[in-house]
């Protein structure tokens, strides 16, 4: 589908204030759109990110479907939400992209900026997430929070005193590398993680952690110890994710999460095992709200902030 397929929103020729060309590149999918100065959506679109040999081909591709969009549109800026470590002077990645072969050393930001004379940032994808989730989402008015995408791993973003923590080299957030129990977390407390873990028990099955889940509500006791077994894991690294950082909330994301109440109920229940009473109390713990646009919206807020820092939501 191409974008001149897509009618606009019916807001698109009520916003005001500058617009954002947004690009989310993930290891299966390329999102892009225009964001508003109000954190909506203008239009939408994806492609396949594996359409292309590698990262050089797919960042020629993507200037290539920004051509039409920055005459149509004309945005302010473009922003990059993307997996990897980011080198946000240049707008470079610099680690964390076997998804993608050949985007190690890539910098959509000289390219962008190259091609079209306007601003354009590059920030990894969980930041994008937590900057998304304090605009529009459940974060929203809350100075201190973490963000958690639990996926193919598990990563997201930190905001302290209202201000996105990079880290010295960019990298922080990336605690789906920490050790629980001796074992990376993530290989563990990740979607992906329950799913090879049904694997092991039930060999052949092709349970994805959705499966596991129905699997355990028809009343599948492997598959309800599994499941627990998980939550424990989740729940550890949090509940040392809080004692670090002590956040007011903790925002958590990713289409395992869709159970809601339900999901949030169990997870409560281990972190309660796990944590100090008073750090119980300190920290909310919500479902994410911003939904699969999230990366773009938080690119968007990026840019808005560092760019255009007058402009009111």
């Amino acid at each position: 589908m191409t974008p001149e397929t897509i009618s606009a929103t019916p807001g698109l020729a009520a916003s005001t204030g500058p617009r954002v060309l947004a690009f989310d590149v993930g290891g299966t999918w390329v999102k892009y759109g225009i964001v508003d100065a109000r954190g909506r959506l203008l239009f939408s679109d994806q492609l396949a990110t594996q359409g292309e040999p590698d990262g050089k081909a797919l960042l020629a591709r993507l200037l290539a479907v920004a051509g039409p969009l920055v005459a149509r549109h004309a945005p302010a800026g473009i922003a990059f939400s993307t997996l990897g470590i980011i080198d946000a002077a240049e707008g470079r990645l610099v680690g964390a992209v076997e998804a993608i072969s050949g985007y190690f050393g890539q910098s959509p930001k000289e390219s962008f900026e190259r091609a079209f004379g306007i601003p354009v940032v590059v920030e990894n994808d969980g930041n994008c997430v937590a900057l998304a989730e304090g605009w529009t989402g459940a974060a929203a008015g809350v100075h201190h929070y973490l963000a958690l995408t639990l996926g193919t791993g598990i990563g997201g973003g930190i905001v302290i005193d209202g201000k996105l923590y990079r880290g010295a080299h960019g990298a922080a957030g990336e605690w789906g590398y920490m050790l629980v129990d001796g074992k990376v977390w993530e290989d563990h407390a990740s979607p992906r993680g329950l799913a090879a873990a049904a694997e092991v028990m039930r060999p052949g099955c092709g349970f994805d952690a959705e499966a596991v889940f129905a699997a355990r509500d028809r009343g599948d006791a492997e598959m309800a110890a599994l499941v627990a077994r998980w939550f424990a894991l989740l729940a550890t690294g949090l509940a040392n994710l809080l004692f670090a950082f002590n956040p007011s909330r903790v925002v958590i994301g990713g289409g395992i999460t869709a159970r809601g109440p339900a999901f949030l109920q169990e997870l409560q229940a281990e972190m309660r095992k796990r944590l100090r009473p008073e750090f119980h109390r300190m920290c909310e713990i919500a479902l994410a709200s911003a939904g699969n646009q999230a990366g773009l919206l938080g690119a968007a807020r990026l840019w808005l902030a560092q760019h255009a820092p007058d402009t009111k939501d």
